[in-house]
């Protein structure tokens, strides 16, 4: 998640935001002294020198700036998860006029191998070598297990491929703005590996374009047989990464909902993540000089 990931890295400006920058303006008041100053090697110390008479016309005073002897004040780190549920502006009047799904276009083959990116999200997610049709375009068979319900399924005319957070509820929160490529982005993003999740349909079908305040995994999954149904925790903390990234709003409502639901967390989900080791193959093996083995034997000479 963001907070540690979210990052706020937003990975798109799409949304015209401009960072505000604040300048904070200092100003140093400087004591004058009569002082002499005297350097040690790692400490600086400032010694008032005795008083000095003068007859006649009074020289001018000199004057020592002494730099500040106390450091800066330290600003506490962000607490997880209140600094990331302050990211997302508010908005409790979404926009809902005007929402077209066919402006935010299809899948698409960004990288020219012939799958497209709901084959390629079914590549990425299987639990088992999938296997492809004879071209080698299109995903037939193997084994995921559908993020939502935790479920196991082997055949992928099962699975819908699934915005996190549905093209209609990011229209409403900020995606009405965007150009027509900014939504096809959005529509095929592979960046982030949980924008495009593999479900069952009918659990896709379920949530629609609601949000946490109305639907969970947790809520539409039976636990006695569905145990492994995504958590409240992580499902709130890649909503709320995703609409950051996007810079999405949210309602007071939802906002309440992911409050109450990353209460359930055991800490940053993100920060627990562990990075997967490199694979190191060592230094080839030297098998030495080609060894003339002869002509090949005739097996089947009597």
């Amino acid at each position: 998640m963001l907070g540690s990931a979210c990052s706020t890295g937003v990975g798109t400006q799409e949304s015209g935001v401009t960072p505000t920058t604040v300048t904070t303006t200092v100003t140093t008041v400087t004591t004058v002294t009569t002082v002499t100053t005297v350097v040690a090697a790692s400490i600086a110390t400032t010694e008032v020198a005795p008083p000095v008479t003068t007859t006649g016309v009074p020289s001018a005073v000199p004057t020592t700036e002494v730099a500040p002897t106390t450091s800066p004040p330290t600003v506490a780190p962000d607490l997880w998860p209140e600094s990331v549920l302050a990211i997302p502006e508010v908005d409790d009047e979404p926009h809902r006029e005007g929402y077209d799904r066919d402006e935010w276009g299809r899948w698409s083959d960004d990288d020219g191998d012939c799958l497209n990116t709901r084959h390629e999200v079914l590549m990425y997610e299987a639990t088992a070598s999938p296997f492809l049709r004879d071209d080698g375009c299109l995903v037939t068979g193997g084994s995921w297990l559908a993020a939502f319900t935790g479920t196991i399924v082997e055949d992928p005319r099962t699975l819908d491929v699934d915005h996190f957070v549905p093209l209609a509820n990011a229209y409403r929160s900020g995606g009405w703005k965007w150009d027509r490529d900014t939504k096809r982005r959005y529509f095929n993003d592979m960046a982030d590996p949980r924008h495009l999740i593999a479900v069952t349909a009918s659990a896709n079908r379920s949530k629609g374009d609601r949000g946490p305040e109305d639907w969970t995994p947790r809520g539409y999954a039976e636990p006695d047989t569905a145990p492994d149904a995504m958590t409240d925790c992580m499902y709130a903390d890649t909503w709320l990464d995703i609409k950051v990234r996007w810079v999405l709003t949210v309602t007071s409502a939802e906002l309440a909902a992911l409050t109450r639901m990353l209460a359930t967390c055991d800490g940053d989900p993100d920060a627990q993540i562990a990075s997967v080791p490199t694979i190191s193959l060592g230094e080839p093996i030297d098998l030495g000089e080609p060894i003339d083995l002869g002509d090949p034997i005739d097996l089947e000479r009597p």
